[in-house]
């Protein structure tokens, strides 16, 4: 699945400075502070991406049940902005030893990546220098002002249980909390159902929840200082619910997000020197496809549901090229569903599309406007012969499918 860096970084950071990123939970909790955090949360991103020459981020998490420690993880960014470099060192450790422990940096010509279970320094240089920004503001990407208005419509009254601390210095501090009859069953809702997508199945460290899923306590503390910058998160949340065999489990999710040496940070080249290094060259993105008929026609991918412990196929989704001459894409996205399935029809979506070559520099995508304003993208992958439809929400309920669509050769 082809994942836009912008997007990734919109993600990492959303869910870096609002708490966790296990449950819809940490969008509440975090920003019913409300206006003020929220506000906060809007300068550190602009500052970030336009104003600091350099900081660190800092987001840990760990994660536990019944007391127990099941994993933690430590996520430690740095950005040079004058340099275009950033470096990202990361370490995850898991109570059944998948521990993991890797470093990667980045700047306008190159990538190096290395792991501790592979000391092996991979590197990746890149012919032309690149034009993307070490960092970029989160709350000026696609899709971004969607997640806010969603998340000011769930959060609503909660806002009004978080403390605002004046200080002397012109700083500020926001503290909250809330017990187990003070969140509403919306709330409940949403955490129950995104705890069963995320611990199931996909970590095998967690319990099996299946049933009796609510949020027992939610704790949050953040600092802003009096330039308005967000300078750290504090923040907790306790779920009940019970396996398959009825044991109850307490799954806290404990978050610490900072972001500090504003203007002093170093962000350091590896030194390859006696190091065993594997090299290759980019290819470059976003030049000119030299067939692009051949993108005429359709494209697909298959709609899964999960049922009696096996994938069943229950439709497809459909890209249907008009016309593409490496300027323009033109088409239509719709759904078609398997008899039996039409239940899963209800949401379908059905639109066209009349999309144009990104203004970026050696970019293999195409932007379109939705009939209600919303900004998209499809990318062109000339070596693989898929597209990608960035920017949709593709998630909806157990139904599974991604991005990615492939020639219909049949």
């Amino acid at each position: 699945m082809k994942v836009k860096k912008k997007t990734a970084m919109l993600v990492s950071f959303t869910l870096g400075t609002l708490l966790l990123a296990t449950t819809a939970l940490a969008d509440i909790v975090t920003k019913s502070g409300y206006d003020q955090l929220k506000d906060a949360l809007k300068v550190t991103a602009e500052q970030s991406s336009d104003k600091f020459n350099s900081f660190t981020m800092d987001l840990s998490v760990a994660i536990k049940d019944n007391g127990k420690t099941l994993g933690t993880t430590n996520d430690i960014h740095k950005y040079d902005r004058s340099k275009n470099a950033s470096e990202n060192i990361s370490s995850r450790e898991r109570i059944n030893g998948d521990n993991i422990n890797s470093q990667t940096y980045s700047d306008k010509t190159t990538e190096i990546r290395v792991s501790q279970s592979d000391p092996t320094y991979y590197v990746t240089e890149y012919p032309q220098e690149r034009k993307e920004e070490a960092f970029s503001n989160p709350f000026k990407e696609d899709g971004a002002d969607d997640i806010e208005k969603i998340a000011d419509a769930v959060v609503g009254s909660l806002k009004d249980h978080v403390v605002v601390t004046e200080n002397s210095d012109g700083s500020k501090g926001f503290a909250g909390s809330l017990t187990e009859v003070q969140i509403p069953s919306l709330v409940n809702a949403v955490a129950s159902f995104q705890t069963k997508q995320e611990f199931n199945g996909s970590q095998d460290i967690l319990p099996h929840l299946t049933k009796d899923v609510f949020v027992k306590e939610v704790k949050g503390t953040a600092k802003v200082n009096k330039d308005g910058v967000l300078e750290s998160i504090l923040g907790s949340a306790v779920l009940s619910g019970k396996d398959e065999q009825g044991t109850v489990h307490e799954i806290s999710i404990e978050a610490l997000f900072k972001i500090s040496d504003i203007n002093a940070t170093t962000v350091t080249k590896p030194d390859l020197t006696g190091k065993k290094v594997v090299k290759d060259t980019a290819r470059e993105y976003g030049s000119e496809i030299t067939n692009p008929e051949k993108f005429v026609g359709k494209f697909k991918n298959d709609i899964l549901i999960e049922k009696d412990g096996k994938f069943v196929k229950v439709g497809e989704q459909i890209m249907e090229i008009s016309h593409f001459d490496n300027q323009t894409l033109t088409g239509q996205y719709y759904e078609v569903y398997k008899p039996g399935f039409e239940e899963y029809a209800n949401s379908e979506r059905d639109f066209k599309f009349n999309a144009k070559k990104s203004d970026q520099k050696n970019s293999s995508e195409f932007d379109y406007t939705t009939e209600s304003g919303s900004k998209r993208s499809i990318y062109v992958d000339d070596h693989s012969g898929q597209l990608y439809l960035n920017g949709v929400m593709m998630s909806r309920g157990n139904l599974i499918f991604d991005s990615s669509f492939r020639p219909d050769l049949e």
